[in-house]
Order: C-alpha cells, then structure tokens, then sequence
C-alpha cells in the first residue's frame, strides 16, 4: 500500500496487509487513520478502519495525529494519498500570495481613465474626402496627448470619452480615424459607460466630505459585493461590480493580427493598431491590478479569528481632482466590550499623502460618547500646521454632543501607507 503527499510526496508503504479489507477500497474514496506508533527506524502504524497496519516513510508523525487519506489506487497494493485540509486561515493565506503580486494602487487605474476622457482632439479641416494620412491625424493626436497627459500635471480640456474610445477601437481593427456617425459601434458605448460608472460617482475636488459621503463610499467600495449577490439586494454603484464589468469588455478587445507584420512596419496604420492595442493592454492591467487591490481589502476586512471581539473594515476613498486623485485609506476597527459595559469601541484609521503636507496618519478612537485623535505627519511643518487647527477639531467634536479626551499632533513616521495597505495575514507561515 502506497500513501502520497501532493505537497511534499513522500511515500508510505504498508509492509503487511489485510487484502480482503483492503480489495475493498475504492478510487476517489477518503479515509481516515490515526497514527498508533511513531516512526522508528523508517516505519510507523497506522490504524485504518479498525485495522493497524505497519508502513514506511520519511514524515514525521506523532502518535495520536489524524491524516485525511484519498484512495488513488486500489488492489492488493493500494495507493493512498494525504489530503491537507483547508481551513479558512490556510485560504486567505493563498489568496493573499496571488493578490499581493498583482494589486495596484486604485487611483492608478483612475488617472489613466479620466487622461482618456479628456484628450483633445483635432477636428478635420475642409471638406470632401480625407487622405488617409487626414483621417489617421486625429488619432495620432491622441496618442501625442495622452503621452503628454500621462507625464504632466497640466489639465486639459475634456472632449466626449466616447469619441476617443471610438478611434481607439477604430485603430485597434486595423480602421484608423474612420469618423463616427453617432454611436454605430455598441463596444464603445458599453465602454464609455463603464469607464464613466467609475469616475463619475467619485467626489470631485472642493465637495465636503460627510459621514453620508463615508457610508456610501463603505457600502458601494467593493467590499460587500458577494454578500449583497448572495442576499439577493441590490449592489447600486458597486466599484468591484464595475471593475469586473470593465475588465469583460477590455478583454473582448483582442486585435487579431493578420498578414506579414514585419512586411507592414513602416504602415503608419499598423503602428496606430499597435499602439491602440498597449493601451488597451495597459487599462486591462491596470484594472485587474485595481481588482487585486479591492480583494486584499477584502481579505483584510474578514473575521481573523471567531473568538475575537475586533472587527475591521479597510478601503480606500479617491477624490477627483483637476489634476488626478487624492487617494485616503480608510480602516474602521470595532472592538465589541464585555457583556458587563455598554457600547463597542470604535477606532479610525486613516492615511493619505497630499502635496505639499506630505503622508499623514490619523487615528480617532470613540469609547462611549468620549472620543480621542492623534495625528502623526512625516513633514514637519505639516505637524505643526495640523497641531494648529485642534483647537477647530475639538469645537467640532463639541458641537457634535461628544466628550473630547486628548487630542494630539507630532512628527512622526507615518507607517501605514496607501500604497501598501495592511495585508491580513503573514506571507511567510511558519509552521510549513
């Protein structure tokens, strides 16, 4: 009888064997056994069903410890293999080594979606017929602008997102700067559509955030998604959702190259499809690295331990700016209190790094109707323009019915970064 590890695959041979209860074993059976000796001098017993049967190998096993069995083989030398059993701990663990490889930061994304919604463009000059060199300039224009928008802070002037999309698409099948008469190509509008679902309901620059504005931005981030699919409620502006819808339509556009491309380099059409096709290669990148980034916030917001009485929930908030995205990672920590006192303790978290202040993180604590703050900022002047304003946060507070404890500002490191969220769990386990 053969026992395999999928992980480590190491053998166990079974020296004597019942093979009447042993020919009864199917494939694809599970059984269990429990180690009745350790291993001496290469070999250990096991008890299988009420049968103890001596085998060889190389793993340690104590006495008493229980292994799950899957039958591979039968016969009068069966083969058995070890199956590890997964616990919650052990998938997140695995989850969090694909994701943590992948995620990119969510404004990332963003900023390349608001370039291409507000590239300008060139309109075509005289009437009658365009040469193809005319008809190609507007998308050149394009790519010219966008190179610029991707390297420069200066905002331009927005055009409709839908026509760039169009001579994007255009190029991409090999048809550059056709012109668009209305919307007679359904991809790009489904685009224009999703794009717009991602950067519309953002907070523009200037708009107050309120604890409404919080609400909304926990609920619709990305992070009870499934739950909400699961209950049967509605997901409204969910950014997963639109995220997954986003990175459907990028990837069923896939340029099919056909003909010689080397006999076709010096065709300014086929440079034009190729640098519509890394764009878009570029945007499904991106968006599946804005994916992986909302799963890690996932992860992280899920019960660490049924025991616990601390629940957190981490996301990020982007606020439009003219030009680009402020970015704040948000984390809310309850932690519920012995049955004996009221109410749970409430703690936020919350990190962001805008030029010039530099990064900043700010934790409040509420237990009970009192509440705490302390700011640590990396620049000093910024500290010291933050201690400056407490005196307006602690009439804030007051005006809001709660009893202020300490509220404090220093320079400091500011640890936690946007751009590195907490992971839930160690990428090493030590116990492996």
């Amino acid at each position: 009888m053969q026992i395999t590890d999928p992980i480590s695959n190491p053998r166990l041979f079974i020296e004597q064997t019942k093979a009447d209860a042993l020919q009864q074993l199917r494939p694809g059976q599970v059984v269990r056994a429990v180690v009745e000796a350790p291993v001496d001098k290469g070999v250990a017993q096991l008890n299988i069903g009420g049968m103890k049967l001596p085998v060889k190998t190389s793993l340690r096993l104590d006495v008493g410890q229980q292994l799950v069995l899957a039958v591979v083989k039968s016969g009068s030398a069966p083969e058995l293999r070890v199956v590890r059993e997964t616990t919650p701990a052990i998938t997140r663990s695995l989850a969090l080594k694909g994701i943590l490889p992948r995620q990119l930061p969510l404004i990332q994304l963003l900023d390349s979606l608001k370039s291409l919604a507000s590239l300008p463009q060139t309109p075509a000059n005289g009437a009658g017929p365009a040469s193809a060199a005319a008809r190609e300039q507007p998308l050149a224009n394009l790519f010219r602008h966008l190179s610029q928008q991707m390297t420069t802070d200066k905002p331009v002037r927005s055009p409709p997102l839908e026509r760039n999309l169009q001579l994007l698409v255009d190029a991409l099948r090999g048809q550059p700067g056709q012109a668009v008469q209305g919307n007679n190509d359904s991809s790009t509008g489904v685009l224009a559509r999703q794009i717009g679902r991602l950067i519309n309901p953002l907070l523009p620059g200037g708009t107050p955030v309120s604890g409404e504005t919080i609400r909304q931005s926990l609920t619709e981030s990305g992070l009870f998604l499934e739950a909400h699919l699961l209950n049967r409620q509605p997901t409204g502006n969910d950014f997963k959702e639109h995220l997954l819808r986003l990175l459907q339509t990028l990837q069923s556009l896939q340029v099919v190259h056909t003909g010689d491309p080397a006999g076709k380099a010096a065709d300014t059409g086929t440079t034009l499809q190729l640098l519509a096709a890394r764009l878009f290669a570029e945007l499904q990148h991106q968006a599946e690295g804005a994916l992986a980034r909302v799963q890690l916030h996932q992860l992280a917001s899920l019960p660490q331990d049924e025991n616990s009485h601390k629940q957190l929930w981490q996301f990020e908030l982007p606020i439009a700016q003219p030009e680009g995205h402020d970015e704040f990672l948000i984390q809310f920590e309850r932690e519920a209190r012995p049955a004996a006192e009221t109410g749970d303790r409430w703690s936020v978290m919350l990190n962001f790094n805008i030029p010039p202040t530099g990064p900043v993180r700010a934790r409040l604590s509420l237990t009970a109707d009192e509440i705490s703050s302390h700011f640590t900022a990396e620049d000093a002047e910024a500290a010291r323009r933050i201690e400056q304003l407490l005196p307006t946060l602690y009439e804030a507070f007051s005006r809001a019915g709660l009893k202020v404890g300490k509220i404090t500002a220093a320079q400091g490191t500011a640890v936690s970064r946007t751009d590195q969220p907490v992971a839930p769990l160690p990428l090493l386990d030590e116990r492996a």
